[in-house]
């Protein structure tokens, strides 16, 4: 048995990645994407801020990084330069760190210089991450027991879209039932690939009639968004009790243009 005389200190330290506009410590940052162009060997230069409405100041690291998205649409991230889509190296800011003090706000330039030999039509990426340095005040905190330190880190998209790039499409190449055994959920999987240029983001959409009694069944529609050249996978959990043969419909919302995809297949549950 451990001697009770014994007193333990311990501080756990983890990070809360966000990727939409603030968290509810009171910081904010506008806008979460950069969507830069320009021809090959220009500079370009965006402003993007920081909102703190908190009492507490807030310092920052700044980095970079790859990323990509998986099938099901999670963010895989990796290091900068490691990924044939990378732009890292392209992105600059003017310091590596930046302070926001409470009740402030805080411009942050963030400069692409786009390389003479840069592709005239390969959309690039990369994610600029805005990491919370802790300070001596939010260690303080932990020293008179087990303490816990939330770190926060925002996400910014950085994206290169090549001035000739203009097209923006999908197209459904797959609707499938999908059965779980472990969970024992039935789910319809409707792959999705972005055919265009640009990166493209959409509502997808899918519902169910009753070929017999004319029940229809209309599930939460799914947000996505892609890279040209890039397929995902989007799922939809299926009421337990369905039964019967249906006629299923997806429908597909682009943003920026009315043009609609649909697809549809008869299922017998």
């Amino acid at each position: 048995m451990m001697p009770n005389h014994f007193k333990f200190f311990l501080t756990l330290g983890f990070l809360i990645t966000l990727t939409t506009s603030g968290f509810s410590q009171g910081v904010s940052m506008s806008p979460t994407r950069l969507f830069l162009t320009g021809n090959p060997g220009e500079k370009v230069t965006e402003t993007v801020i920081l909102n703190n409405s908190s009492d507490k100041d807030y310092v920052f690291n700044i980095n970079v990084k790859d990323w990509k998205r998986e099938l099901d649409g999670n963010k895989i991230y990796s290091e900068p330069g490691s990924l044939d889509t990378s732009n890292a190296s392209w992105i600059s800011t003017f310091e590596n760190t930046v302070s926001v003090p409470a009740k402030s706000t805080q411009e942050v330039l963030v400069t692409m210089t786009i390389p003479k030999d840069a592709s005239p039509s390969a959309l690039t990426n990369s994610m600029l991450f805005f990491t919370q340095i802790s300070t001596q005040a939010d260690k303080a905190q932990t020293q008179n027991g087990i303490g816990i330190i939330a770190l926060f880190e925002f996400g910014l998209h950085v994206y290169y879209t090549p001035t000739g790039n203009q097209i923006n499409s999908m197209e459904i190449t797959a609707i499938e039932e999908i059965n779980d055994a472990f969970s024992k959920e039935k789910k319809i999987a409707v792959s999705v690939i972005n055919d265009g240029n640009i990166v493209n983001d959409a509502t997808v959409q899918f519902e169910l009639t009753n070929t017999e009694t004319g029940e229809e069944i209309k599930l939460d529609s799914k947000a996505m968004s892609s890279m040209p050249g890039t397929e995902q996978v989007i799922y939809f959990t299926l009421p337990t009790s369905i039964s019967g043969q249906y006629l299923g419909v997806t429908i597909i919302k682009m943003s920026g243009t009315n043009d609609l995809r649909v697809g549809e297949k008869t299922f017998d549950f």
